[in-house]
């Protein structure tokens, strides 16, 4: 182990003495890259945050925010959408192909608004008029 730390401490002059003569500074360029690489992160990071602003100005000017459908939505989305999902299972009416159908979109469509309460109710009633699960 020592004679390799000498060997390494012997030589280690010579690489460098090597490299400056050669009149290119490797540590330089990898430096300017990495600084290059920082800028245009922090320039791409502004932009999206410029983005998400006016998005979030976009909506708020909308005015179409329903806060107590999405405070609602957290606190009782889930156990209709388990509920509903449960009986709307296209498992459930495999005797007759049309209301499997009817069951297979509902389904698709619960899992796209599976956090939405009042467009999850909408369903339900969706379901109890078409299927004839029980409300």
């Amino acid at each position: 182990m020592k004679d390799t730390i000498q060997t390494a401490a012997e030589n280690m002059p010579a690489a460098i003495e090597t490299a400056q003569s050669a009149g290119i500074n490797w540590w330089m360029i990898i430096a300017l890259a990495e600084a290059l690489v920082i800028v245009a992160l922090l320039l791409f990071r502004r932009d999206m945050e410029n983005a998400r602003s006016r998005a979030r100005r976009n909506v708020l000017q909308e005015g179409n925010i329903d806060f107590a459908n999405i405070v609602n939505s957290s606190f009782n989305a889930e156990k209709i959408y388990k509920e509903l999902i449960r009986q709307c299972h296209p498992d459930r009416f495999a005797p007759d192909a049309e209301k499997v159908a009817i069951a297979g979109d509902i389904s698709t469509r619960l899992g796209k608004c599976k956090h939405d309460i009042r467009q999850l109710e909408a369903l339900k009633a969706e379901a109890v008029e078409r299927l004839g699960i029980e409300p």
